[in-house]
């Protein structure tokens, strides 16, 4: 492993700075890893006019999702046989820095290309390649601050797992055998070990962190056992539940203040509701319901108001998160994939047609529609400071989202 070293007035600077840092998207899946923002001043629909493109630009092979961060924007792509992660211009699509790196992981399917989004945790970016390398850069310039090298062979469709960071510790997965240690807890300030837990391959589903029962704990979604797990700040383990999943990509969803939502694409299995409950013994798991009309195959769902929107395989539906029934389904979607704003929701068709749908359970209402993409579109939205990135397999643009007349510019890299 290679390391390197590197008053009233302000009390209404701290408000500032924290309504800039809750409109970027810094993470997979957002600013708390659930797929949705309460970024305020978006366009409430559409109309007659479309969202204006911003700008267009061919990215490289790959899946990766856009992180964003003030006036940059991150993602990862493959060009050629090596691995490349790409520091943007947020405001022009340019590209500020760009670092190789290591070589590129050919998938069973025969693609190319990384699945990983990369992490902003300040002045730092995190990420790992399909091959397993995972590094911190630093965001101003990517200099490397360390890197560490996975042990093995990656899966048969790369590492996928998206490096979450957590206090001073990164959370990634990283077997390549039954009897490696299958998660990893790093010093995020050097890359050094902390400490291991569990053992087995990895798999495609990234972590969360929640607090249920007053504990701290990580959720993981495991290929390993197809078991949702949770683990201490410190590495051990609190809970273990085993499913009939196969198909474990998603990333659990956190239904306050104690379930846990997680799905898969096979007909088994579907998507299964957990509660946990604080014990003396410890914590004690329940499956409230299962129900195969949730069948996320890459693309998790969101949670809002009590309701989950989310693909079941092709079909667009709304649940009842309390029950799992259905309050209402619509096709012609493909496999597509969702973020959320509000009472909105920005959907994305495998096919690239991104659709504005009001987030109600009442019935499906569209607000707006666009053909924004031609390509294969498996990579989710990522939605910040007023701007929508959208990536198909080699190609990224942005759409400019705002809505002008609550106060929102269409700000060069989000500012206001």
């Amino acid at each position: 492993m290679k390391i390197r070293t590197l008053s009233w007035a302000a009390g209404i600077c701290l408000i500032l700075a924290s309504v800039v840092a809750a409109a970027d998207w810094p993470q997979h899946r957002g600013p708390e890893r659930h797929g949705t923002t309460s970024e305020p001043n978006l366009l409430a629909s559409w109309g007659p006019t479309e969202p204006r493109e911003v700008w267009r630009r061919a990215i490289g092979a790959g899946y990766s999702g856009i992180a964003t961060s003030g006036s940059r924007a991150f993602t990862m792509a493959a060009d050629g046989e090596s691995e490349k992660i790409l520091c943007l211009d947020a405001a022009t699509g340019e590209t500020v820095w760009e670092v190789t790196i290591g070589p590129s992981k050919t998938s069973d399917l025969g693609d190319t290309g990384p699945r990983t989004t990369p992490t902003v945790d300040g002045d730092v970016v995190y990420t790992s390649s399909s091959a397993g390398t995972v590094v911190a850069l630093a965001v101003g310039d990517g200099s490397e601050i360390w890197r560490r090298e996975f042990e093995g062979d990656a899966p048969r469709f790369g590492y996928s797992v998206s490096p979450m960071v957590d206090g001073d510790l990164l959370i990634v997965e990283s077997g390549a055998t039954e009897e490696q240690p299958g998660i990893l807890a790093l010093d995020k300030a050097t890359g050094e070990l902390r400490w291991s837990a569990l053992k087995g391959p990895s798999g495609y589903s990234s972590p969360i962190a929640v607090e249920i029962g007053g504990i701290r704990q990580y959720i993981f979604f495991r290929r390993v056992g197809n078991e949702v797990v949770s683990l201490s700040t410190a590495g051990e383990l609190l809970w273990q539940h085993p499913t009939a999943a196969l198909a474990v990509i998603t990333t659990p969803i956190f239904y306050p203040p104690d379930r846990i939502f997680v799905a898969s694409a096979d007909d088994g299995f579907g998507g299964s509701m957990l509660k946990i409950r604080k014990s003396e013994a410890g914590f004690d798991v329940e499956e409230l319901w299962n129900a195969r009309l949730m069948r996320n195959h890459f693309s998790t769902s969101v949670l809002i108001a009590d309701h989950l929107y989310g693909f079941d395989n092709g079909t667009f539906r709304c649940l009842d998160a309390a029950s799992g029934a259905t309050r209402w389904s619509k096709r012609g979607f493909g496999k597509g994939s969702l973020v959320a704003a509000g009472d909105r929701l920005f959907v994305l068709s495998d096919s690239g047609a991104l659709v504005l749908v009001a987030a109600t359970p009442e019935e499906y209402r569209e607000l707006g529609r666009t053909d924004a993409m031609t390509g294969r579109a498996w990579t989710p939205p990522s939605l910040s400071n007023g701007r929508i990135y959208l990536r198909d397999f080699d190609e990224l643009v942005s759409y400019d989202v705002s809505d002008p007349g609550a106060g929102v510019a269409g700000a060069e890299g989000g500012q206001r």
